[in-house]
């Protein structure tokens, strides 16, 4: 198996989380859903010295940040979390249908892979059980 492609993207999709993310951060933790006809992905990010998590959808209205510019960076974490699933088919591996990427300030990235069938689940339901077990550690 040629992992080369998957290991090219996870620094790819820092490095975006990096450019979208207006301020001094510490952790990241990421939701990104890919299934047929469905995508979503959204982040919270913990600001350097914070216990309070920033919402990505907020970041345009509690910063002066150029809303046609944040646009172009969050489709191109979609596009990476596209291709990364591609990849896995690719690689002929069980398609995830979730995932959780979590980012530290120095570097360090964990990946949390879900394969369950969500399809019959509100994004609000997914998205609060999401934040539960994630931001509430």
């Amino acid at each position: 198996m040629d992992t080369k492609g998957m290991e090219k993207l996870y620094p790819k999709i820092a490095k975006v989380l990096v450019d979208i993310i207006p301020e001094d951060w510490d952790k990241v933790y990421l939701y990104a859903e890919i299934r047929e006809g469905y995508r979503q992905v959204f982040f919270y990010y913990y600001p350097e010295k914070s216990n309070s998590p920033i919402y990505s959808l907020d970041i345009t209205d509690k910063f002066n940040i150029n809303e046609k510019q944040f646009d172009e960076r969050e489709t191109q974490l979609y596009n990476c979390f596209s291709e990364l699933r591609k990849e896995f088919e690719i690689q002929k591996q069980e398609l995830w249908t979730n995932l959780t990427f979590i980012l530290d300030s120095t570097g360090k990235m964990k990946l949390d892979y879900g394969y369950e069938d969500l399809s019959q689940i509100s994004p609000v339901e997914k998205q609060d059980k999401w934040e539960a077990k994630y931001l509430s550690m």
